[in-house]
């Protein structure tokens, strides 16, 4: 009984922080938000850049898209390519956007709930948002970048290949159908697994484990 009593109060408190935390940061993000985005925006352009060599990027950025705040994209393309036995001239552009939105969320549920995961010690809670960082660029980067060029796929396929699909265009609708709340859960997770395993390790003291 004393147990579950424990255990009830563990989770009541945890739930109260959860909701303190998402709550904060909502606010920072309206406020901020943009800040954060642009921030990642050189890192988007990296990985978006890497994953397609025969376009060239001419816009990436923040616009502002009937009162909402999008990431927008404008590709390039720089060579013939052959898509689903379609041939594409080089010249054409083409673009997508996502909301900014979906960034923020991320970062927002993901920090909420390290910030709620129940700790021994104050210390331990910091270093486990310290150690998110690297995670949750990780979730950023399988979310915005493949987001944009999946909505792409998508319109470039329903030109040439209407019935056709491809990994990009599926990874956007998982996102789309709850798989960006998925890798935001996901990455906390990861975050308290790789914490788990540093406080467990010969380097540090028994009692320290989370």
């Amino acid at each position: 009984m004393r147990l579950s009593a424990m255990n009830q109060r563990t989770l009541l408190k945890s739930a109260a922080v959860f909701l303190i935390a998402y709550l904060a940061l909502l606010a920072l993000s309206l406020q901020f938000g943009h800040r954060y985005v642009e921030l990642l925006l050189p890192i988007y352009h990296w990985e978006i850049g890497w994953l397609t060599p025969d376009y060239r990027i001419l816009s990436l950025g923040l616009q502002d898209n009937r009162g909402e705040e999008v990431i927008a994209l404008n590709l390039q393309l720089m060579h013939y390519i052959v898509v689903e036995e379609h041939v594409l001239s080089p010249g054409g552009n083409i673009s997508s956007s996502t909301l900014a939105g979906h960034a923020l969320q991320d970062a927002v549920l993901m920090l909420s709930l390290l910030a709620a995961w129940p700790t021994r010690r104050f210390y331990k809670r910091l270093l486990l948002l310290a150690g998110a960082v690297p995670v949750l660029l990780l979730v950023e980067m399988l979310d915005i970048p493949l987001m944009l060029l999946g909505s792409m796929d998508d319109l470039i396929l329903s030109r040439v290949a209407p019935d056709a699909s491809s990994f990009l265009v599926y990874w956007m609708h998982f996102l789309d159908g709850g798989g960006r709340l998925a890798l935001s859960i996901v990455g906390a997770l990861l975050v308290v697994v790789f914490g788990r395993l540093w406080f467990s390790s010969p380097a540090m003291p028994r009692q320290n484990v989370l």
